[in-house]
């Protein structure tokens, strides 16, 4: 068992015993220090005792507040796609989790992705490989980042995980909320899942509830009440991931006929929340019968297929279903393995889709105007 999948367990109260119970209360003391350092980091910023950057060009935040797994790098697609369709080019930013130097790399110059998974990590790639016309760029620090990509031709920055970059102005700060998280029972980390207390979503200017579909409609009700009560002034949508095509994993001859639904599948997956995952495979009716999780953003190597055949094997599957995220970074598939199969997904809007379109034309209309006062 992973660290991450022992320390959700303990969390969400699963694990019980006395063990677990101590456990909890270590972390609920070492939340304390936690929530007053993030506090005064904050507060420091907000009372401008300490300077925000503010970039060359205009900046909208795809964030969350709790850990992992609410969709952010599909919603900063979704809203670079959108930015593209009004003939703004997006520049996509993202920190290189640990694989990328000191220094910052182009990955995609709008048309041709420039660098491969193991110089800049599943995202970059993926985000590279998926939207044609975007720029993609990685670096440690996001400021050098956004100016090489206003270098580049990108006229707005689209920052993949910023709402907690306290020290940059942003013109949109939107907010992904994961349903499937009891948001009214969350505690704030190590204690919990998350990043920041509740009350930090006064900063938010959009919130979107994600993976609407795959929670009780009383939870989703009651994160919903939680978000207006928090955050009154920022319009709230409901959000899912859907499903909108199948891609054959290279390596494994012709196509079989791409198709999920009544197949026997082994869901394979290193994301954040493998169960959001899941439910896309049974969005598309297949019968999950088997399961090979993997810490998220974790380098595959040849000898985790073995983990993959054993699931296989168990449970007699037909198909092994992945996501786009880890198709990038597969080794080669063995040749007695069944066909594996990438899951392409969107960020689908099924409440509010009016305030995702004005999201989309605040970020639109700040680009045209800086781009009216440079030429001024």
């Amino acid at each position: 068992m992973t660290l991450e999948r022992w320390w959700r367990q303990v969390v969400s109260g699963r694990r019980r015993g006395l063990p677990a119970a101590l456990y909890r209360g270590l972390l609920s003391a070492a939340a304390v220090p936690y929530v007053l350092g993030l506090k005064a980091n904050l507060g420091l910023y907000e009372r401008g005792l300490k300077g925000r950057t503010r970039p060359s060009i205009p900046v909208a935040s795809v964030g969350n507040i709790t850990l992992g797994g609410t969709g952010k790098t599909t919603a900063a697609r979704r809203l670079a796609r959108d930015l593209l369709a009004r003939g703004v080019c997006p520049g996509i930013v993202l920190r290189g989790h640990g694989r990328h130097g000191a220094g910052d790399l182009l990955v995609s110059d709008g048309r041709n992705a420039l660098a491969d998974v193991a110089e800049v990590g599943d995202e970059a790639v993926m985000l590279a490989r998926t939207i044609d016309g975007a720029l993609v760029a990685v670096g440690t620090r996001r400021e050098p980042v956004i100016e090489l990509l206003a270098e580049a031709g990108a006229e707005v920055a689209v920052l993949d995980d910023g709402f907690q970059y306290f020290r940059m102005c942003r013109d949109v700060d939107a907010v992904l909320v994961d349903a499937t998280v009891d948001l009214a029972a969350a505690r704030v980390f190590p204690r919990g899942r998350l990043r920041e207390p509740l009350t930090h979503l006064r900063r938010a200017t959009h919130l979107v509830v994600t993976h609407a579909d795959l929670a009780p409609r009383r939870q989703v009700e009651r994160t919903v009440e939680l978000l207006h009560r928090y955050a009154p002034d920022a319009p709230v949508m409901l959000a899912r991931h859907a499903a909108t095509g199948l891609d054959l994993v290279g390596g494994q001859g012709e196509a079989p006929d791409l198709e999920l639904a009544g197949r026997r599948v082994v869901a394979m997956c290193a994301v954040g929340n493998p169960a959001s995952f899941e439910g896309l495979l049974l969005q598309r009716g297949a019968e999950v019968v088997g399961r090979a999780a993997f810490p998220d953003h974790h380098h595959y190597r040849p000898e985790d297929w073995a983990r993959v055949r054993e699931a296989v094997r168990e449970s007699d599957a037909e198909l092994i279903a992945t996501t786009e995220k880890d198709m990038v970074k597969l080794p080669p598939v063995p040749e007695d393995l069944p066909p594996v199969l990438a899951v392409a997904v969107d960020l689908e809007i099924t409440d509010n889709e009016e305030a995702w379109e004005a999201l989309v034309a605040s970020v639109h209309d700040a680009a045209r105007q800086d781009a009216a006062a440079e030429e001024a």
